[in-house]
């Protein structure tokens, strides 16, 4: 028989799955940047691999709050 996950162990899944989600990404972002007159950029759009970076962290930090508050608000925190 399964038994399901307790709540502290859902949300520890739900955030080591965010974090190596956001790893892998920052990873993949890096990878694939390409030198231009001595800075990093990625894409095609002129965005730089700093500013990407940054994009990337910000929205870590907000989906991880979501599920901070979700925890809080049905008392599992």
């Amino acid at each position: 028989m399964i038994t399901p996950f307790t709540a502290e162990q859902d949300q520890y899944r739900q955030i080591t799955e965010m974090k190596s989600y956001y790893i892998g990404l920052r990873e993949g972002v890096a990878r694939f940047a390409h030198w231009k007159d001595g800075v990093q950029y990625v894409g095609t759009t002129g965005k730089t691999l700093k500013k990407a970076i940054e994009e990337i962290n910000i929205e870590e930090s907000s989906q991880l709050s979501k599920i901070d508050h979700l925890m809080s608000k049905f008392g599992w925190k």
